[in-house]
């Protein structure tokens, strides 16, 4: 391909997404300054290419929280989540309404709703754990608060499942060194490690989707409150 057909050619998304990739990750090419680049640097950047700047800080945020809690790293994913944002604005009572159906559509749970402290809190406890949002208003800031438990859904993903295995793994580990098949008592070992990836991607995947549904709360009513700022 001639340089002047490229520079006339329109990328698609998927390769906008590849090229930007590459030249990210390409050496030697100072693209990112030694010390890091701000959030407001990030957001210029992404305003280059038609990124919207919340959209920008709502990923810095993501990265942010991912970094912090480094808890997990056995089960693949961490069993408690946090999300917190303080930005300039107010949610008066007669917002209650909008807030909880924000609540409610982004998290996929009806919950409960309680005045603690003359904060607005809503919790959805299951099987799998219990999730809080929590909103308070005070001088003309405003704090909005997510938070997940999720030890009962590691419980749920590996205990009965790790039980089940361990139990065929010693059966065959038994039954096959009696017979002398050599392949069936590897096979028979290799069960466990093999389950334990199995389970792992699936805990990461509950966990997944439970922060982003969280990070998705907490970014809406930011953004609700700030439409909310006098």
């Amino acid at each position: 391909m001639t340089g002047g057909a490229i520079e006339e050619r329109r990328f698609t998304d998927r390769e906008v997404r590849e090229i930007l990739k590459r030249a990210v990750e390409a050496p030697s090419r100072g693209l990112i300054k030694s010390e890091g680049l701000s959030l407001a640097e990030l957001q210029a950047i992404g305003e280059e290419v038609g990124i919207d700047p919340a959209r920008v800080e709502d990923a810095a945020r993501a990265v942010e929280s991912r970094g912090v809690d480094r808890s997990g790293r056995l089960l693949g994913a961490p069993t408690v989540l946090n999300y917190e944002r303080r930005i300039s604005g107010s949610l008066a009572p007669e917002d209650t309404p909008e807030v909880l159906s924000v609540i409610r559509r982004t998290m996929g749970r009806q919950g409960e709703v309680n005045d603690v402290h003359g904060s607005l809190e809503w919790s959805a406890k299951g099987d799998s754990g219990e999730r809080y949002v929590t909103l308070s208003s005070r001088d003309g800031t405003a704090t909005i608060r997510g938070s997940a438990n999720l030890t009962n859904a590691a419980v749920l993903t590996y205990l009965p499942a790790g039980i089940i295995g361990l139990i065929t793994s010693i059966v065959g580990v038994v039954a096959l060194a009696e017979s002398g098949d050599l392949l069936g008592l590897v096979v028979s070992l290799a069960v466990l490690p093999v389950l334990y990836l199995v389970l792992r991607a699936v805990f990461r995947t509950v966990v997944g989707r439970d922060s982003a549904r969280l990070q998705r709360t907490v970014d809406e009513l930011a953004r609700l409150a700030e439409g909310s700022e006098p």
